[in-house]
């Protein structure tokens, strides 16, 4: 289960800039045209920029249904055109969420078959201090129970 978890938060880690240029050469050459408004000189920062701590099977994932056409329905993707930054980042984080979610379902499946942590050790001073107090306790309310009354409560005469 640890080798999952291990190979799950691999694959959830930032996207680097290699992976950033894979997909965007990947898309280029597929035939996708670049997004207009963007100057071609910073194309590649930009992109950097708005895909920093976007995991990178999220934009592998995205990128492979892009170039097949999967996102045909999504009303912020040309078909033909490479999505400009933000929506790369917003199809690459929303193809991630399952990633992520079986990670979760992973650990937490992880935490409930671990055994649970003992319970902590009470000194021998302070168990004594607890069955000290308990005697106290006993003894009082077994006082109150004869008498009715609590200890060091002055009583009346009529309640006598």
């Amino acid at each position: 289960m640890s080798r999952e978890i291990t190979a799950l938060t691999e694959r959830l880690a930032p996207a680097g800039d290699d992976a950033i240029l894979r997909s965007l050469n990947a898309m280029q050459t597929a035939g996708m045209t670049m997004p207009q408004g963007i100057d071609p000189k910073k194309l590649l920062p930009v992109y950097q920029y708005a895909l920093s701590g976007v995991p990178a099977c999220g934009l592998s994932v995205a990128t492979q249904k892009l170039i097949r056409g999967d996102y045909a329905a999504n009303a912020n993707v040309l078909l033909g055109t490479i999505p400009k930054p933000p929506v790369l980042a917003a199809l690459a984080k929303s193809e991630a969420a399952a990633t992520r979610a079986e990670l979760a379902r992973k650990r937490e499946i992880t935490e409930a078959l671990s055994p649970a942590l003992p319970s902590t050790r009470r000194s021998p001073e302070i168990r004594e201090r607890v069955r000290v107090r308990l005697r106290q306790f006993r003894a009082e309310h077994a006082a109150i129970k004869a008498t009715g009354s609590t200890p060091g409560e002055v009583r009346s005469i009529e309640q006598a």
